[in-house]
């Protein structure tokens, strides 16, 4: 009896991770889970990671982040670009487009919004994220440079102010 209980929880553990198996999991050289839950996984397409604006004191970096539900298999892309002034050390989050589609491949939702950036918030995800894009694209000197730069006296107030907590990691 207590051998086939072992199996029987072998064979669903087995066929658990089976079931939770999918194509991000298992192409770790071109996405990097960033995020995930009890349902759902969050991964950074790193192909998609471009520098779009270089013009110091300001940078600007496009990526693709792919959420994947593994209940109902339905997969979100969202295109996110990270704006970033170094006199202020003000990091802005704007998600131009999120595309949504099922198992089957049949699009389920499309989205292009028109929304102004706002703030990214230390402490989230998408401050995690935008530090470590910043790192792969430009170097760890240059992000420690940007996170300790003093802040100008302009108006704008800074949303890095943690520099003692940064995240750790990199993309590749």
């Amino acid at each position: 009896m207590k051998r086939t209980l072992f199996l029987v929880i072998i064979f669903m553990a087995i066929l658990s991770s089976i079931c939770f198996a999918n194509q991000y999991d298992d192409s770790p050289d071109q996405y990097t889970k960033i995020d995930s839950g009890a349902t759902f996984n969050t991964y950074l397409d790193k192909a998609s990671i471009k520098s779009v604006k270089y013009a110091q004191p300001y940078y600007t970096i496009r990526c693709n982040n792919i959420e994947f539900d593994q209940t109902d298999g339905i997969t979100a892309k969202t295109t996110v670009i990270y704006s970033y002034d170094f006199n202020t050390k003000n990091i802005q989050i704007q998600i131009p487009k999120n595309i949504a589609q099922s198992e089957d491949g049949s699009l389920s939702y499309n989205s292009v919004r028109d929304e102004p950036p706002i703030d990214v918030v230390p402490d989230s995800l998408s401050f995690k994220e935008s530090i470590m894009l910043f790192k792969q694209l430009y170097g760890e000197k240059a992000a420690n440079a940007f996170l300790n730069a003093p802040n100008n006296k302009s108006k704008f107030q800074s949303n890095v102010n943690d520099t003692d907590n940064l995240p750790s990691g990199e993309i590749v």
